[in-house]
């Protein structure tokens, strides 16, 4: 009798991620954990499945394109925002501090996460993870920016890269 191997269980899930010049809609299979997945350091891009793409700016002459595959640079992500409830497994950490942090082109408010005894100055450049994760989020545009941008999410990442400043919310 032999036995069968099997590989990690892929989740499906629904996200939507900002960069400077699009907003990805889609599925985000992942292979694993979540949090391992997404901050793993061995995988440049994610795949974004059933793609439908938004070109943020109201300039943008690529209004809309649907693709059904489409990949990410991670480091272009500047947010990556879940459309339904977080998968299985994710552990934040307890602690959370109301900050408005922002990137090159959106303002995120929420709950960001860190470890007990990161100071807050310290918790951007201080995090090993790729990316920054922030319950009860609210994704503001800092430009004249298309109908159709997400607005909240119960839970997203800011790639840690695109992060510029912050402050107590």
């Amino acid at each position: 009798m032999t036995a069968s191997v099997r590989g990690p269980e892929q989740v499906n899930v629904n996200v939507a991620i900002l960069t400077s010049a699009f907003q990805i809609r889609g599925t985000l299979p992942i292979l694993g954990t979540f949090l391992t997945f997404l901050n793993d350091d061995q995988k440049p891009t994610l795949t974004i499945t059933n793609a439908v793409v938004l070109g943020v700016h109201t300039t943008n002459p690529a209004a809309q394109m649907v693709q059904p595959e489409i990949l990410v640079l991670k480091r272009a992500i500047q947010v990556l925002a879940l459309e339904s409830a977080p998968p299985s497994g994710i552990v934040l950490s307890s602690r959370s501090e109301p900050l408005m942090l922002y990137t090159e082109q959106y303002a995120i408010m929420g709950r960001w996460h860190m470890s007990p005894d990161m100071r807050i100055q310290d918790f951007v450049d201080a995090s090993t993870a790729q990316f920054l994760p922030v319950s009860n989020a609210r994704i503001y545009a800092l430009f004249q920016a298309r109908q159709g941008i997400i607005p909240a999410s119960q839970l997203a990442f800011v790639h840690r890269s695109a992060a510029q400043s912050y402050h107590k919310a």
